[in-house]
C-alpha cells in the first residue's frame, strides 16, 4: 500500500478516535448506574469515574497522534513505531476486555447493538493496522 494511502488512513482513524469518543457520550450505562457506584467507597467510585476518563484521555490522544502525526507513525523510526505499538496494543487490549464486560443485556436496541459490533471491528482493525506500523510494515 502506498505511503498516501496510509497517511489518508491514518488520518480517517484519527478522525475515528474523535468520532468514537463523541459517540461515548451517548451509550447506555448500565440500569441503577448511580446506584451502583453509591455503593461503592469514595475510593473506588473515584477510580471508577477516572477509569473512564483515563479512557477518553487515550482515544482523545491516538485521535491527536494519528491526525496530526500520521507521518510520524509511517515513518518507520523507533519513535514512531513505538507510538504505532501503543496503539495497536491499547486496541488490542480493548477487543479483549469488551466480550469479557459482557453488555450485552444493556443495549436496549438495535443501534446499540450494531454500535457495539462496529466498536470490536474498530478494535480489531486498528490492533491489526497499527501493529503492522509497530512491527515495520
Amino acid at each position: 500500500m502506498s505511503d498516501e494511502l496510509w497517511l489518508l488512513g491514518l488520518r480517517v482513524a484519527g478522525g475515528l478516535h474523535f468520532l468514537t469518543l463523541a459517540l461515548a457520550w451517548f451509550t447506555p450505562v448500565p440500569r441503577d448506574w448511580e446506584g451502583g457506584l453509591a455503593r461503592l467507597s469514595p475510593l473506588h467510585r473515584r477510580f471508577s469515574i477516572a477509569q473512564n476518563a483515563a479512557v477518553g484521555a487515550v482515544l482523545a490522544f491516538c485521535g491527536y497522534v494519528s491526525l496530526v502525526h500520521a507521518p510520524v507513525l509511517l515513518a518507520g523510526d523507533t519513535g514512531g513505531r513505538l507510538l504505532a505499538g501503543g496503539i495497536a496494543l491499547w486496541w488490542g487490549g480493548r477487543l479483549l476486555v469488551l466480550p469479557w464486560l459482557r453488555v450485552g443485556e444493556e443495549l436496549s436496541s438495535p443501534w446499540f447493538r450494531v454500535g457495539f459490533g462496529l466498536l470490536c471491528a474498530q478494535c480489531a482493525i486498528y490492533a491489526v493496522a497499527y501493529g503492522w506500523l509497530a512491527a515495520g510494515r
